[in-house]
């Protein structure tokens, strides 16, 4: 970040703060004299050069990320203690199964590891083929799985209004309040591929919302099949939200983008535009700069071993941010570099201005 956004980021912090000084003393009329002199005090440390506010109010929420060792799929012994049991899991889908009033008879499992980390993801099939997974690590609902794939027939469709109908009964039985999510896609599955109307499954995405923008790990997934009007997946995605303020303009966003952008070689910028979006941090931008030629390697090779690629533990936040795609020149002499390198996505953080995230495309068509 340069220094000028410095500057400007403290002014806005240091009013920012004053601002919840104020609201608070004058609810206590005997400090009003305080209140005053306390404003004057801050006012002289900022202007002579102070950050009285800045420590205090703004922390930084990017730590470097630890690179993941030893990266496997494979349950391990040492993975086991980062997560609950697997009896404390059963336990879990069996009463969630009881709650929705679905057969409970567990009869198999088939528990999955994630590549780049130590969460287990707890899956269990019921008796009449129904497949429940639970979050080893938070110890919550995951997704029910319907595994009787003889139900579909891409030859027989229902309506989008159709489906979100039987999708808000689902929605209810699963214990969500009304007006909690709002539905904020509808995908039709069809063979003619046009995504509207009607489908032999539609897919539908409920979101909860921060004024006007769609919080997409506060959702429900929801697939509803045409032949028998059923669910063929119901999803729950529920990683708490800091809902950061917002300090950085647009402007200021691009701006520290670009000079991250410096960092390492790159076709001529040619266009940026940005948009603010709920966004979880991840290492893509830190490890495109520091393993650049590794980075688009691992994407522009068939069949690239996943073992050998990058990973990365960063905490699961989730922060309001300025996606700031940035388009190069097209300098490129084949599809797959155009397509990996044509763009770069970064995420800035609204309050800290700090980078904490990014993706190789344009990440606010893509979601």
């Amino acid at each position: 970040m340069n220094d000028e956004i410095k500057e400007k980021l403290k002014l806005k912090i240091a009013i920012s703060e004053l601002k919840n000084k104020e609201e608070i003393v004058m609810n206590k009329k005997e400090k009003f004299m305080f209140k005053n002199v306390g404003i004057a005090a801050c006012i002289i440390m900022l202007l002579s050069g102070g950050a009285y506010a800045t420590s205090k109010v703004i922390e930084n929420v990017w730590k470097t990320p630890e690179k993941i060792e030893n990266v496997t799929e494979q349950i391990t012994e040492e993975s086991k203690k980062e997560n609950i049991t697997e009896e404390k899991a059963k336990k879990v889908a069996i009463n969630k199964l009881k709650e929705i009033g679905f057969n409970s008879n567990i009869v198999n499992t088939n528990h999955y590891k994630e590549m780049d980390s130590d969460k287990i993801i707890y899956r269990f099939v019921t008796e009449d083929n129904y497949e429940i997974s639970i979050d080893g690590q938070t110890g919550e609902f995951d997704t029910i799985w319907n595994r009787n794939k003889n139900q579909q027939d891409c030859n027989i469709e229902i309506t989008e209004a159709e489906a979100i109908e039987i999708a808000n009964k689902y929605y209810k039985l699963f214990g969500f309040k009304e007006g909690e999510y709002e539905i904020t896609s509808v995908f039709c599955n069809n063979n003619r591929g046009s995504g509207k109307e009607s489908g032999y499954k539609i897919d539908i995405v409920y979101n909860k919302k921060y004024g006007d923008i769609n919080n997409p790990y506060e959702s429900i997934w929801i697939g509803i099949e045409s032949k028998n009007k059923n669910f063929d997946y119901f999803t729950v995605r529920n990683i708490p939200f800091d809902n950061n303020e917002i300090l950085i303009t647009k402007e200021e966003a691009i701006q520290i983008a670009l000079e991250e952008d410096k960092k390492i070689e790159t076709n001529q910028v040619i266009e940026t535009k940005a948009e603010r979006m709920i966004v979880k941090m991840n290492a893509d931008a830190y490890d495109r700069i520091n393993n650049n030629e590794k980075y688009y390697d691992s994407m522009q090779t068939v069949d690239y071993p996943n073992e050998e690629r990058n990973y990365y533990q960063v905490e699961d936040k989730v922060r309001n941010a300025w996606v700031v795609v940035l388009t190069y020149e097209d300098n490129y002499t084949d599809v797959a570099s155009r397509y990996t390198e044509g763009k770069y996505s970064y995420f800035v953080d609204c309050t800290t201005g700090e980078i904490i995230g990014g993706d190789a495309m344009d990440y606010t068509y893509s979601n």
